[in-house]
């Protein structure tokens, strides 16, 4: 994965713009390119619900304009070389996707939960169809940024998406220090609690999945695109959900990245559980890989 290209959109909410912000960052440091877009609901959709009026169209038109104007003067002071912006009309999805078919970003930024234009929360149903469909890494930005990452957190699920995971991790943290978490149960864990089995039980059971991760984990980082990187490894026992939280929140990571699950046309299924969960009420940024 580089970043030649970076793709963020703004509603114009505080965390909107925060995204906005922090790609910024990024293609300053990456000498990416960087295109911003902005949705404006159609002129049909502003009918009906202002009535009709001719001007305010137009009037929405030059305000967001000078918003982006603004947006794009920031981030040339930020560092960034190559910045566009653009208006489209529709949806925020709609928008996204038709940016990114002629754009081609390698990275694509969001705010988490902007309020905009008719009351939409962006991290909803629209964030929910970007994170599933996206043909690259998503960055969910949940704060205004300070600078760089300084402490980022890589959970892997030793699945197929794993290397991606990590490989994103090091290039979006690049500056950062990378600690990469895995989570293991042991087979039906939840039934056995049910079941009243004692948490000693549950830990003998669960050394196996304990040795096995371990060894998964050291397969990973043998890759020759890791070798000689400072990275660090925490490996516990526990539900993936509570355990990444615990995990960021004790290293203080300022961003966590995470794969989502493919093999399903559902969204809900496509993103995963755990991605979802990061996704929405994650404690700092996440890249959704």
């Amino acid at each position: 994965m580089k970043m030649k290209r970076i793709l963020a959109a703004t509603d114009f909410s505080a965390l909107g713009d925060a995204a906005i912000h922090r790609a910024a960052f990024l293609a300053a440091r990456e000498d990416s390119e960087l295109a911003i877009v902005h949705a404006m609901p159609s002129s049909s959709v502003l009918d009906d619900v202002f009535g009709a009026d001719g001007n305010l169209p137009g009037r929405m038109r030059a305000v967001s304009g000078d918003r982006l104007a603004a947006l794009v003067d920031a981030a040339t002071q930020t560092g960034a070389r190559r910045v566009r912006a653009e208006i489209a009309e529709g949806s925020a999805q709609r928008a996204l996707a038709d940016a990114a078919e002629s754009f081609h970003p390698d990275l694509v930024v969001i705010g988490a939960h902007g309020k905009g234009l008719l009351q939409q929360f962006f991290l909803g149903g629209t964030a929910s169809r970007i994170l599933a469909r996206a043909a690259c890494p998503v960055l969910v930005a949940r704060s205004e940024p300070a600078g760089d990452y300084r402490q980022a957190l890589a959970a892997v699920d030793l699945g197929p998406r794993s290397e991606a995971v990590l490989r994103a991790s090091i290039i979006v943290a690049a500056r950062a220090h990378v600690t990469v978490a895995h989570a293991y149960q042991a087979p039906f864990e939840a039934k056995l609690r049910y079941k009243g089995f004692s948490a000693e039980d549950i830990a003998r059971y669960s050394e196996p999945e304990a040795q096995a991760a371990q060894r998964s984990v050291a397969a990973l980082l043998a890759e020759p695109v890791f070798t000689g990187l400072d990275l660090k490894i925490r490996i516990v026992h526990g539900h993936p959900n509570p355990a990444l939280f615990d995990i960021a929140n004790d290293l203080g990571a300022d961003l966590i990245v995470a794969g989502k699950h493919g093999g399903s046309r559902l969204e809900e299924s496509v993103m995963g559980s755990i991605t979802r969960l990061l996704a929405y009420h994650a404690p700092c940024d996440v890249l959704v890989v």
